[in-house]
C-alpha cells in the first residue's frame, strides 16, 4: 500500500508541474521530502492552506533565498512585506501569483511587488503545494508554497520590493 501510495505522490506532483508550472527548484524540495512525514506540525488554519493539509517540515542546512509577493496599502506604506508565507515559485505577473498562490482578492493582496526573502542556516520552514481557496475555480493553488513561523527574526534578510506586471482581472465565479 505504501508503494502505491508514492507511486500516487510522483504522478500527482508530475501533473502539477504539467499543469500548474514552477520550477526545478519546487520539484527538487519536493523530492528530497518524500521520505520526510506528511505530518503538518502546524495550527490547522495555516495547515489547511496546504494542499490536503500536507506539509513538510524542515530545518535550512544553509542560507536559502525565496520569493515573497505582496502589496502596498492605500497610503503607499507596505502591507504585505514581512509576511510569514513564501515561495520558491518566480512568476512573472500578478495574475500567476495569485491563482498559483491561491491568493482570495477579498484579502487585499494585489501581489503586484516580488522581493527576495533569504532565511538563515536552521531556520524552520513548513513546505507543501499550495491548496486551493474559495472559489477554487478562481484560486486553484498548484503552487510551492514555504511557511516561516517567525517572519520578524532579525537574520532573515528581506530585499526591496520590485514590481511586476499586472495582468490579473477579477475572477468570474
Amino acid at each position: 500500500m505504501l508503494k502505491i501510495s508514492k507511486i500516487l505522490v510522483g504522478i500527482t506532483l508530475c501533473l502539477l508541474i504539467t499543469f500548474f508550472g514552477g520550477n526545478w527548484d519546487s520539484f527538487s524540495l519536493f523530492a528530497q521530502s518524500e521520505e520526510m512525514s506528511y505530518d503538518c506540525n502546524l495550527p490547522e488554519e495555516i495547515a489547511i492552506t496546504f494542499l490536503e493539509s500536507k506539509c513538510t517540515e524542515k530545518t535550512l542546512e544553509e542560507p536559502i533565498t525565496f520569493y515573497r509577493y505582496y502589496t502596498l496599502k492605500d497610503d503607499g506604506t507596505e502591507k504585505y512585506k514581512y509576511g510569514r508565507y513564501l515561495t520558491t515559485d518566480k512568476f512573472d505577473n500578478n495574475g500567476e501569483v495569485i491563482i498559483k498562490l491561491a491568493l482570495d482578492q477579498d484579502w487585499g493582496n494585489k501581489a503586484n511587488l516580488i522581493e527576495t526573502v533569504t532565511l538563515p542556516e536552521g531556520t524552520t520552514v513548513y513546505q507543501g503545494i499550495t491548496g486551493p481557496q474559495n472559489p477554487p475555480d478562481c484560486y486553484p493553488g498548484g503552487g510551492q508554497q514555504t511557511f516561516i513561523v517567525d517572519s520578524r527574526d532579525p537574520d532573515i534578510i528581506w530585499s526591496e520590493g520590485e514590481k511586476i506586471e499586472e495582468t490579473y482581472s477579477k475572477c468570474s465565479e
